[in-house]
């Protein structure tokens, strides 16, 4: 819907041209999603027409993105569940169609740009059809542009992701939007960090560019957004108290408004059970009224006088943070939210703090620090004494099998692990075969174990182990992509660590070797952070590592050797062995390989010998 005269030539490079002069129209990106937005049913809890006054915190940063506001760069810090990411939409439809400008969506990862391309950002246009005619290209008379580009009169919007170089190499950009930017690698190919580049796409447009940047956050001190945020205003959404506050809206104030923060909530639990035996209440820091969440709707109202309000006044770029208490009513409630907060702290009894971080990241929009985890000492003595003497070879608990090797210049080490329900694990085999990695009888060895052995469960039944990984770093590359390429149809695969520090624990989709092998990225830090906040769990329970009594020492010195740094990576001393510690996790890289959820298994996997063929019938021929 162009509020503008439209040019009298019917050529689209004119109508651009044209469109370009122009002055921008009036109009804000809140006030035109309010007229214009329609969201999809498919990727919409409400689809339908588009309302800012059911998420009210929004429209100040949909007004700071407008080309009448002078911001150029905004950051969100965010939970879940809060509309941050429909923002965007709404601002790429907004710059299609009211104010052509040449644009950059950048996501974590081709497999989520081309998600958010298909399923958001193409649907809403389908139900928009006054800008999805505007749209050219397409593999066919029904597509609505190209998956990652879509050209239109004045500009293109190009979806790119934050691994590909490529994305950051095209044409400047008025408008760019870095979306989960916590999910961004370290460094993109050796060209630096992809936020950097993200944002100097738009260098060329001056005072008018656009940079709309958003994130849950993960880890204190790694987290991009927390960075970002930091470099900005600082706003957080203040509201009225029903109670309390002036009515007058030039009275009101941050002295007497109040924000949602978790220590301002309360409800009444089971403190043996950790479930809630109350509905959750906000209460009034100022007045101390307790608060029923179905109020909260009137507070955040912007005609009540609710408004972000800046911890950091004066800085050029507007910061927000949002947590998930703001989410509106009807998508993620109170009572949801602190239940999960309760199952995550009987977690932390055990020692578990997994559940925690999450919790802290998608809830509470802060990042995660780390210093719980540190300050749980694991020592070699305390695990060595954990072993146990199982029944079988395999326990009764465990579903499938699955192994990790390392590749030394002179060796190939092994660990065999099983894996059975609620994150349970079994040390099974640890293993070392000697000789050079690239010899025939070498290979032979490590195949009677990958492929040949047979383990006895505690059932009496036999398993055999499921995927395996093989170390593809050091200097016996040619030798693994040898043996693995072989062996790929066997579910043994090549794996190489990831260096970037936040790389996901594995990538499924394989690059190639310089040997045409397929090979797999995995993020051993990733990996490793899973792995050791299970290996602190002391009770037995859910994700307890087991360990049998016919590991030694050595084990057990070689998995606590390594240490964290403050950047978060897993560091190696020097001069120390942890080939424990990686066969470990590379038995974890190939369960997430495998492609099976054991919580998914009704019953384990167990080896099946072949049957003896039939006797095939002989037919004679009748002439």
């Amino acid at each position: 819907m162009n509020l503008r005269r439209p040019c009298v030539s019917s050529n689209p490079v004119f109508i651009g041209i044209y469109e370009a002069l122009l002055p921008d129209p009036y109009i804000t990106i809140d006030k035109y999603a309010d007229e214009y937005r329609m969201l999809p049913k498919e990727s919409s809890a409400e689809p339908g027409k588009y309302r800012s006054d059911r998420m009210p915190y929004l429209k100040e940063v949909m007004q700071w993105l407008s080309p009448q506001d002078s911001t150029q760069q905004v950051k969100i810090i965010k939970g879940t569940q809060i509309g941050a990411t429909e923002v965007g939409n709404n601002v790429s439809l907004y710059y299609m169609d009211i104010v052509p400008a040449p644009q950059t969506m950048i996501l974590p990862s081709e497999t989520l740009a081309k998600k958010h391309s298909n399923k958001k950002l193409t649907p809403s246009l389908r139900v928009m059809p006054h800008i999805a005619k505007k749209i050219t290209g397409g593999k066919t008379k029904d597509d609505i542009g190209g998956t990652f580009e879509k050209i239109y009169p004045g500009g293109s919007l190009n979806i790119g992701w934050a691994g590909s170089a490529i994305s950051f190499r095209s044409d400047s950009s008025r408008i760019v939007i870095l979306d989960d930017v916590d999910g961004f690698p370290l460094d993109v190919e050796g060209e630096g960090d992809p936020l950097d580049l993200g944002k100097k796409r738009a260098d060329a447009f001056g005072s008018l560019k656009k940079v709309y940047i958003n994130s849950t956050p993960t880890v204190k001190g790694r987290s991009n957004i927390e960075i970002e945020y930091e470099d900005s205003d600082q706003r957080r959404y203040y509201m009225p108290c029903p109670h309390c506050t002036p009515k007058d809206h030039e009275k009101q104030n941050k002295d007497n408004m109040v924000v949602f923060e978790d220590e301002h909530f309360r409800f009444e639990y089971d403190k043996y059970k950790y479930t809630l035996t109350s509905d959750v209440k906000f209460c009034c820091y100022h007045c101390g009224t307790l608060i029923e969440e179905k109020h909260k709707t009137w507070m955040m109202d912007q005609r009540n006088g609710a408004r972000t309000i800046a911890d950091n006044a004066g800085h050029p770029h507007k910061g927000l943070r949002i947590p998930s208490y703001y989410s509106p009513i009807g998508f993620l409630g109170w009572n949801e939210i602190f239940q999960e907060k309760l199952t995550a702290k009987k977690a932390m009894k055990r020692g578990d703090t997994r559940k925690m971080k999450t919790w802290v990241n998608t809830r509470d929009a802060r990042p995660w620090q780390e210093d719980e985890l540190k300050d749980i000492q694991m020592t070699e003595d305390a695990l060595y004494a954990r072993r146990e003497t199982y029944k079988a070879e395999v326990p009764a608990d465990v579903y499938i099998l699955h192994a990790g090797v390392d590749t030394q210049d002179d060796r190939f080490e092994y660990e065999v692990v099983g894996y059975g329900k609620n994150g349970k694990t079994w040390g099974i085999e640890r293993g070392v075969i000697v000789g050079d990695p690239s010899l025939p009888d070498t290979k032979i060895a490590l195949d009677a174990v990958l492929l040949e052995k047979t383990y006895k469960h505690e059932s009496g039944s036999i398993m055999k182990i499921h995927t395996k990984t093989v170390d593809y770093g050091g200097h016996r590359g040619k030798a693994v992509s040898d043996y693995t390429s072989k062996r790929y149809h066997r579910r043994v695969f090549a794996i190489k660590g990831a260096k970037q520090v936040d790389a996901p624990v594995v990538n499924k989709v394989p690059t190639k070797t310089k040997y045409k092998t397929k090979l797999f990225m995995v993020g051993v830090n990733a990996a490793k952070d899973d792995f050791f906040s299970r290996l602190i769990l002391a009770d037995g329970g859910d994700n307890y590592c087991h360990f049998p009594v016919t590991y030694d020492k050595t084990y057990f010195d070689q998995i606590v050797v390594e240490k964290q740094d403050d950047a978060g990576r897993w560091i190696n001393p020097p001069g120390k062995r942890n080939e424990s510690t990686d066969c470990r996790i590379y038995a974890d890289c190939a369960k997430e390989l495998s492609g099976i959820d054991v919580e998914k298994m009704p019953k384990p996997m167990f080896h099946i010998e072949n049957a003896s063929p039939k006797k095939r019938r002989r037919i004679l021929s009748r002439r």
